[in-house]
């Protein structure tokens, strides 16, 4: 889209459309205290989480961590793992969520610090992910008393800029006394100006990033963001996003009125929408653009950051499990081919009954459990879908167990008869003796 926004007749000039800005958060971290802290750890919780963080580091198997949580048919599960020295020495992670841990309660600091991704934000929306992760450490046996914002990722996705190079000379951001943090460009044509990422400052304070969400998409083959897109009237195909990524650094700068600490309480951030206020001052004190477009992108307030969760649909995760797995296919054929290289089969059946018979030596060598590991991979998911398969799968297995054992009874009736003939005179006696 041209700067100046107007119609090839040049009769009308180009007003963005507000309906087709997705805002949205990516990540969202926080640090959190408890008024029991001490206790918890000294009481139980440390010791299990040294000892299960030492096998982890000495090339162990993670140890997990179950969570019971009133809103999953299952248990959550976490891996025990290595913390953030020095602040934070252990943690407990799955796929969603990350919690770390201090040694022990300090006075100005807090002691466990919790990581938010992108799936649970996207499908439960801002509100109900802190809640769900606040929940966790009452679980725990926590006493949660208090959080601070510690990072924060806000994006919008639109299709009402195409940027090039040129659009970015009267574009303004932070620079440094010297002048010289300039921009990183990634697949940038400079005879076009076409390019697919820029980023504006130091993703360890504040950075903004903008790139090419449509081409992202496709790349990592995440189709149903086009869906999304056509849902809410956007062109798929030129699907831009405009992200901030906001540190502690950075957020423990911006004061209210009186000079007191924005970010300080996480629960007073999240029912006042301080977001918004974020966004705006980003918008307009931090970063500008001379157009309609970043003119329209500033009023992204009024909650907008608060009632994310426009992706509410679990099936929009299957699908990117979905998609995850075809980005692996590619390998799993060249290592199924390596297996038949000194074989006389052409065969992809072959190759998987050899990986079989691979797999279960290697079960019976490492203590392995196929079906345990499975299950543990389902139940680091906070997503009601998957945690209600555990539930189906467990009850199949049951299931076949208990044909199983049917059958093996069965089996044992029918080899009576020969068991009985194969028996000497004595013993026969005594078998009807016994009976």
């Amino acid at each position: 889209m041209p700067q100046n926004y107007t119609k090839p007749n040049g009769t009308e000039r180009f007003k963005p459309d507000p309906e087709k800005f997705l805002y949205n958060i990516d990540t969202f971290w926080f640090n959190a205290d408890a008024v029991n802290y001490q206790e918890v750890m000294d009481t139980w919780l440390r010791d299990k989480l040294v000892s299960a963080r030492d096998t982890f580091l000495d090339g162990g198997e993670s140890k997990i961590l179950k969570v019971e949580l009133p809103q999953y048919e299952e248990p959550i599960l976490f891996e025990i793992m290595g913390g953030q020295p020095p602040a934070y020495q252990y943690s407990i992670r799955n796929n969603d969520i990350a919690i770390y841990f201090a040694k022990n309660q300090r006075e100005n600091q807090m002691p466990m610090k919790i990581q938010i991704n992108q799936f649970i934000l996207w499908e439960k929306g801002l509100l109900d992910a802190v809640s769900e992760s606040i929940q966790i450490l009452y679980s725990l046996g926590f006493e949660y008393s208090t959080g601070q914002l510690n990072r924060v990722d806000l994006c919008v996705h639109s299709d009402q800029w195409q940027w090039v190079l040129n659009d970015l000379v009267k574009f303004k951001y932070p620079q440094n006394f010297a002048k010289d943090n300039h921009p990183v460009f990634y697949r940038l044509d400079p005879a076009t100006g076409y390019f697919e990422t820029a980023l504006f400052g130091d993703r360890e304070y504040l950075a903004c990033r903008i790139y090419n969400k449509s081409i992202e998409a496709k790349k990592k083959g995440k189709d149903y963001f086009f869906e999304i897109y056509k849902h809410y009237g956007l062109d798929p195909e030129n699907v831009w996003n405009v992200e901030f990524e906001c540190r502690r650094d950075f957020i423990k700068q911006l004061k209210d009125k009186e000079n007191i600490d924005f970010f300080d309480d996480i629960v007073t951030v999240i029912r006042e929408n301080r977001l918004d206020y974020l966004w705006t001052y980003l918008m307009n004190e931090c970063y500008a653009h001379p157009s309609a477009f970043w003119t329209e992108l500033s009023k992204g307030g009024c909650g907008s950051f608060q009632n994310v969760g426009y992706i509410k649909d679990t099936m929009i995760r299957n699908r990117d499990n979905d998609a995850n797995f075809m980005r692996e296919v590619a390998q799993i054929r060249g290592r199924l081919m390596t297996g038949l290289l000194n074989e006389n089969s052409l065969s992809i059946y072959d190759a998987i009954d050899k990986f079989l018979e691979m797999n279960r030596k290697y079960e019976e060598e490492k203590e392995r459990n196929w079906s345990e590991e499975l299950l543990n991979k389902k139940a680091s998911y906070h997503n009601e879908f998957i945690n209600e398969t555990i539930k189906i799968v467990k009850q199949d297995e049951k299931e076949q167990a208990k044909k199983r054992e049917e059958n093996r009874s069965k089996a044992k009736e029918r080899l009576k008869p020969r068991m009985f003939i194969n028996m000497t005179e004595a013993e026969r006696k005594k078998h009807i003796h016994n009976s």
